[in-house]
């Protein structure tokens, strides 16, 4: 009996000793579970939060597309309007300086003589000569209006033809380049556009300029383009030309050109 005491002892011990081991290795399984499921957890939020602000992203992007094209569409507008309103003002200065030029000749005319007759003889009245030059131009510029841009150029090609030094020249070869322009005729429209500058004390220079500019960027010469339209700005910076040129450089920009 005594012996088998001890090995009785020995054995509650090493029980004993035990115990708190499997209990600590327990705890240490339970915690790792516990850290996995939290990090997967964690993961699942981050997945969330990563396809919301993807798709908050995506929809501000598309916002930022729609948004430049209504402003491209806004801007074309503008443009139009612009095109329009000068279309008028540009009639109404027409109908004014032809009126004046037959006020002066009938105040005048009498202290000239009388008038030659309409046959016979080698000189017109000049009546007639206004007559023919207002004719000319305001017939390519109701073309140009109606949207007969062929038939535009054609009329404006004939005023230049007969009256290359005319009052009107400058704008005859300011809308001849835009009748060419809607015609995609770029090139053309090119040159057009930098005659006007044949006519210094032309209000049309910077809207020409302008055009230019278009232009070289429709045939793809971008450096040229961009040094076109900051010239419009640095040589015009009140006009409206100018604010044109300032659109098209930020465009570019945007474009990587």
């Amino acid at each position: 009996m005594n012996r088998t005491i001890p090995a009785r002892a020995l054995l509650l011990v090493a029980a004993l000793a035990a115990g708190p081991v499997a209990n600590a290795q327990f705890n240490n399984t339970a915690s790792n579970k516990e850290l996995e499921q939290r990090a997967n957890v964690t993961d699942a939020r981050i997945a969330t939060l990563e396809g919301r602000m993807n798709q908050s992203l995506l929809q501000l992007q598309q916002q930022v597309e729609g948004s430049k094209e209504e402003l491209r569409k806004l801007r074309g507008q503008i443009e139009e309007a612009r095109y329009e309103l000068e279309s008028i003002k540009q009639q109404q200065r027409d109908l004014y300086a032809d009126l004046d030029r037959r006020l002066l000749y009938i105040e005048n005319g009498p202290a000239t003589g009388a008038l030659p007759p309409a046959t016979g003889g080698a000189t017109q009245a000049p009546d007639v000569v206004f007559a023919d030059e207002s004719t000319v131009y305001g017939d390519a510029f109701a073309a140009m209006k109606a949207g007969r841009y062929e038939e535009a150029a054609r009329g404006f090609e004939t005023y230049l033809a007969k009256y290359p030094r005319g009052p009107r020249a400058d704008n005859a070869t300011y809308w001849l380049g835009e009748a060419q322009y809607m015609q995609q005729q770029y090139e053309a429209a090119l040159k057009s556009f930098q005659a006007v500058s044949k006519f210094p004390e032309s209000r049309r220079l910077p809207d020409a300029m302008l055009k230019v500019g278009y232009c070289q960027y429709e045939l793809k010469a971008f450096k040229n383009a961009r040094a076109t339209f900051q010239k419009v700005v640095s040589t015009y910076p009140e006009t409206d030309a100018a604010g044109q040129a300032r659109m098209r450089i930020e465009k570019m920009n945007s474009e990587g050109r």
